[in-house]
């Protein structure tokens, strides 16, 4: 079983969260299997859109408890992304980080044949506990896939919390150097050797770059008004004893 697949079941299991209220919204294929393995309500959307969907999901359903579970480094949907932390939409974003970096803290990762093009990686990735915190979120976090207790904290503690959530998970993907069926556990097991956990760390300061060690943790934890909480408040400031709060 995928290692965050598992530690993911786990994390709802441990928030108390009523599985058949979890829906999750992504736009990384996975296996049927795998999703039949979680017993909850699962949707597949394009790339780049399952925070619009998940978006859509909440608005129409706020007893949902909405998981978006993103990959592609936040390059596709981003707009998506941004603005749901402004809002700070009632969401769980999983940002599945599959990209291989060919080098963490100066050591070559396993594997990695030396043909590799070198246009392919010239561009620096996003920060994205950077970004959600800069946007508006309310929790951030990163994980390897390995680190499957603290990711199942983390997991639980942002179900139980209301607002925009973001944790990244770095999980090693079919990409421009390694074929599907050639993932094997050094990959994911280099990236949990070469990292560091540092809670409460400044979001600035956990961009991932080839000089150190991959900083993880849970970075950040704090409270504000959801969307449709300063939607009913506007509208109850400005219609009074007419106005039905949304989702009350």
């Amino acid at each position: 079983m995928n290692p965050f697949i598992t530690a993911f079941a786990k994390g709802i299991e441990r928030s108390g969260v009523d599985p058949i209220k979890v829906s999750v919204v992504s736009d990384i294929p996975f296996d049927p299997g795998v999703v039949n393995h979680l017993h909850i309500d699962f949707f597949h959307t394009i790339r780049g859109r399952a925070i619009a969907f998940g978006t859509g999901l909440k608005l129409g359903n706020p007893a949902l408890q909405v998981v978006p579970i993103i990959g592609d480094l936040v390059t596709l949907g981003g707009n998506h992304f941004v603005h749901a932390g402004r809002r700070n939409m009632d969401l769980l974003v999983i940002c599945v980080n599959n990209f291989v970096y060919r080098k963490i803290a100066g050591e070559l990762a396993p594997s990695i044949p030396p043909s590799f093009s070198p246009y392919s990686t010239f561009e620096e990735p996003f920060n994205v506990p950077h970004l959600a915190n800069s946007c508006g979120a309310i929790y951030t976090a990163r994980w390897t896939a390995l680190h499957t207790d603290e990711l199942t904290l983390s997991v639980s503690e942002a179900l139980k919390k209301r607002g925009f959530c973001v944790i990244e998970v770095l999980l090693p993907g079919p990409n421009y150097y390694r074929r599907i069926k050639e993932i094997e556990s050094d990959l994911v097991n280099f990236y949990y050797e070469n990292s560091v956990i540092r809670d409460g760390e400044d979001p600035r300061n956990v961009g991932i770059t080839p000089e150190g060690k991959i900083v993880v943790g849970k970075f950040t934890d704090k409270e504000r008004p959801t969307f449709i909480d300063s939607y009913n408040a506007q509208l109850s400031s400005v219609l009074g004893d007419e106005f039905i709060p949304y989702g009350g």
